[in-house]
Formats: structure tokens, C-alpha cells, sequence
């Protein structure tokens, strides 16, 4: 019988302890999943006007990395080599003189660099939670959503 009671204790003791943990859910960043930050980031295109993107083999997937540097925008399309330079001021964006290379591919792939080079355009707004990043326009419409991708 007390050994009955002493486990109980115990697992109420353990049942308080996990109870007293914090998490900060407010600004949806935690200890285990900081937000990603903005700049040299490799940002994986996941979502366009809301449709999910869906990579095709041998093709480079769509992404984008804002370096430091210079405000350089580089990345790809899911076809062509993408460039160009943005503009940070708060949560508001700019993406300037962006350009593509000139490469030919499946009509799916030039369907998503057209929206994504269209996305890009109309961005004025952005917001990072946690490994995900999305690009907005002046009435707060999501453009682009993005997954933070860890090269190393």
C-alpha cells in the first residue's frame, strides 16, 4: 500500500514538473524553433497565391536567398536563374530590378516562375514565424510562402 502510494506522489511529481515548462506562443517563436532570420536565409519556395508547389525532377526547386551583401536577391524560379536587389525597412519590402534567365522549360515551371517573378513584384510586406516566411501585398493577401532550408 505504500509502495502504491509513493508511486502516485511520484507521478504527481512528475505530472507538476512538466506543467511548469514555458513556451512563448505569442510571437510563435519558442526555445526549440526561433525564428529564421530574413537575411542569408536559403528560402525554399513552398506556396504561391496559395497552391502548393510541387518540385520537378531535374529541375532546380524554386528559392531565394536575400544576401547581405549589397541587398542581393538571388535564387531560382523551378526554371531560371533568378537575381535582382530588395529593400528592408521593418516588416516592409521592395524587391528591385528583378530579372530571370531565359532558359525554355515545361509549361508547369514557367506557369510558377511567372507567379513567382509576379509575386515578387507586388510584395510589400513580409513576416517570419519560426522556419516559414511569407511575402504579403499592400491589402496583407499572402504571395508566397517559404520553408527555411539548411544547407549544412
Amino acid at each position: 500500500m505504500i509502495r502504491q502510494l509513493r508511486l502516485y506522489v511520484l507521478i504527481s511529481i512528475l505530472f507538476a514538473a512538466a506543467g511548469c515548462s514555458s513556451t512563448t506562443f505569442g510571437n510563435h517563436e519558442t526555445m526549440e524553433h526561433p525564428d529564421e532570420s530574413l537575411i542569408n536565409t536559403y528560402w525554399k519556395l513552398v506556396r504561391l497565391d496559395g497552391a502548393p508547389i510541387i518540385g520537378q525532377e531535374n529541375f532546380r526547386e524554386a528559392h531565394m536567398v536575400l544576401h547581405q551583401d549589397a541587398s542581393r536577391l538571388a535564387g531560382a524560379t523551378g526554371c531560371n536563374t533568378l537575381m535582382g536587389s530588395y529593400q528592408v525597412e521593418n516588416e516592409h519590402i521592395a524587391f528591385n530590378q528583378v530579372a530571370a534567365t531565359k532558359r525554355a522549360c515545361p509549361v508547369p515551371q514557367m506557369e510558377t516562375e511567372r507567379t513567382f517573378l509576379a509575386a515578387l513584384k507586388q510584395a510589400t510586406a513580409w513576416r517570419v514565424e519560426g522556419a516559414r516566411l511569407v511575402l504579403s501585398s499592400d491589402n496583407n493577401e499572402p504571395l508566397a510562402s517559404f520553408e527555411a532550408v539548411h544547407l549544412y
